[in-house]
């Protein structure tokens, strides 16, 4: 990887070397990881639905953003570690493990009737599980692909898990109103414990580093030159957690009773892109697909501000969806970009790190102004942040670019 491009500021297209013929992402194992992505985030989806379990036994909104919250505060402060962790020993078994913590915290909801602290520790469970298990697989994916088709394959291998955000919670609807949410949450346990099986196919070629003696502490800390995507990915969490976070319960006040169509609207959109313009990071600049797709997330996000039915949930879900589609991969393929294969693990663990703060800052902070000033209030308050994050990203990214 040269340096050149290692060091390339905000305002740079930051374009991979052009593919070679030949070049392939397809494999066994980018299979076997698309199809383990596809169970386990099966089961984490369908945790879309936890608030309104929350709400039935009592909750108040401000109890549904902690209990939530709860889950990415634990992955913000464990997904370093797992990073640094997978790095040195082996990616394979961090999946694993993440998938084996997915079984043990859907079970223990299948049988938590009462609202306590047990919720708050079965989400940190699955906090820590998923930093396990997606930091790792998206590493491993990384190093499976040529880099002029990481974005693409980023892209790609994330429709297996974009797939179950209208799958899980539709079915989980079906499944709540016909057997009852201890059903559903032994189902969301099976399909971790599917995670986990498919998991043992993966051929793991990547090598570890537990002999080599870093400092533990700088080994968690990824290098300066990943500041802009990590703060774009703040933002982006922060709108995507007020949007997944609040929306079940707003759109219970509005007076929808099923919020499916959102889900699948956001799913389709998101892949569509995805199958389309999958390669457009890639040929066009990492910038100048992420800044548009910010601002298209904050359009979706104020859309929520007017919803008043099934067309509202549609739309809002494509604006959702494709931005979804467009900004995830090209921020993670930017990452990578500006990553050592040393330090890869670490730098990924940051990245999603940032994207979970800005989820559980919206949790935490949003679910109180709620109860106190209303959903429309925090739609609102989230697309502004992202609108200004927009402006001045462009406005420092274009000064850089000129004195480069």
């Amino acid at each position: 990887m040269d340096e050149g491009r290692l060091t390339d500021p905000p305002g740079a297209s930051v374009r991979p070397p052009a593919a070679s013929v030949g070049d392939t992402i397809y494999s066994p194992n980018f299979f076997i990881a698309s199809l383990s992505n596809f169970f386990f985030f099966s089961s984490v989806n369908a945790f879309s639905l936890l608030p309104l379990y929350i709400k039935i036994l009592g909750g108040t909104e401000s109890q549904i953003g902690m209990i939530m919250g709860t889950y990415t505060l634990t992955a913000i402060l464990s997904q370093p570690v797992t990073g640094a962790l997978a790095d040195r020993f082996g990616r394979k078994r961090f999946v694993l493990m993440g998938s084996a913590l997915g079984i043990v915290a859907a079970l223990g909801f299948a049988f938590s009737t009462r609202l306590g602290m047990g919720f708050f520790v079965l989400r940190l469970l699955q906090g820590v599980g998923f930093s396990a298990f997606y930091v790792s697989k998206l590493t491993l994916v990384a190093e499976l692909v040529p880099p002029a088709r990481r974005g693409e394959a980023v892209g790609l291998f994330g429709i297996s898990g974009l797939i179950t955000i209208a799958l899980s919670p539709a079915l989980g609807e079906l499944l709540i109103h016909a057997a009852g949410y201890s059903a559903f949450f032994q189902a969301a346990a099976a399909a971790a414990g599917a995670a986990f099986l498919t998991s043992l196919a993966y051929h793991d070629t990547s090598s570890s580093s537990a002999d080599v003696a870093t400092p533990v502490l700088s080994s968690l800390v990824p290098s300066t030159r990943m500041l802009w995507p990590i703060l774009l990915s703040f933002v982006f969490g922060l709108m995507s957690g007020t949007v997944f976070v609040f929306l079940p319960t707003y759109a219970m006040q509005v007076g929808l009773s099923r919020i499916g169509e959102f889900y699948i609207a956001y799913s389709v959109a998101a892949i569509a892109i995805r199958l389309t313009f999958g390669r457009l990071s890639d040929r066009r600049g990492r910038r100048r697909v992420i800044l548009p797709a910010l601002l298209l997330s904050a359009l979706g996000c104020l859309g929520l501000v007017w919803l008043s039915g099934p067309v509202g949930l549609v739309v809002v879900g494509t604006l959702n969806g494709m931005a979804h589609g467009l900004l995830f991969p090209a921020l993670s393929a930017y990452v990578i970009d500006l990553a050592g294969p040393e330090e890869r693990g670490v730098a990924l663990g940051a990245y999603t790190t940032a994207l979970l703060l800005g989820s559980t800052v919206a949790s935490f902070t949003f679910g109180i102004v709620a109860e106190y000033l209303g959903y429309p209030s925090i739609f609102m308050a989230a697309s502004g942040i992202a609108i200004g994050a927009v402006v001045t990203f462009q406005r420092i990214g274009g000064r850089q670019a000129s004195r480069s």
